[in-house]
């Protein structure tokens, strides 16, 4: 579908990326949102006889992220351990919500995590 944008076209709609039609394929859910937040996978601390830290490592990142969308595969959805792949990731699914209402199409939410170490 086209759109017309006014004003600043640095701003980007919607979720504009051919790899949402994948995560659909992948999940049975046509994304609404994602939202990615990166942390380190893990930190460790080196202390002195004093107890003050004197050395701070961290590791790559460790991403978790959230997930909404319209159901368009039911089946598909409710299957075990769904995975999927967006932008060099593999994204591992760990938790799953299904909404229903009288007045709106069913909605998904799928939530789990990325790391650095298991490629797409």
């Amino acid at each position: 579908m086209a759109y017309t944008q006014h004003g600043d076209q640095d701003f980007i709609f919607g979720f504009d990326d051919p790899d949402a039609e994948a995560i659909a394929a992948a999940i049975g859910l046509k994304p609404m949102t994602l939202s990615i937040q990166a942390s380190p996978e893990f930190e460790a601390e080196g202390k002195d006889e004093d107890g003050m830290t004197t050395c701070y490592v961290v590791g790559q990142d460790k991403f978790t992220f959230t997930l909404t969308g319209y159901i368009v595969d039911k089946t598909l959805f409710n299957a075990t351990a769904p995975a999927f792949d967006f932008e060099g990731k593999k994204f591992i699914v760990n938790g799953k919500k299904r909404d229903l209402s009288n007045t709106d199409l069913m909605k998904g939410e799928v939530s789990g995590v990325a790391f650095a170490g298991i490629p797409s």
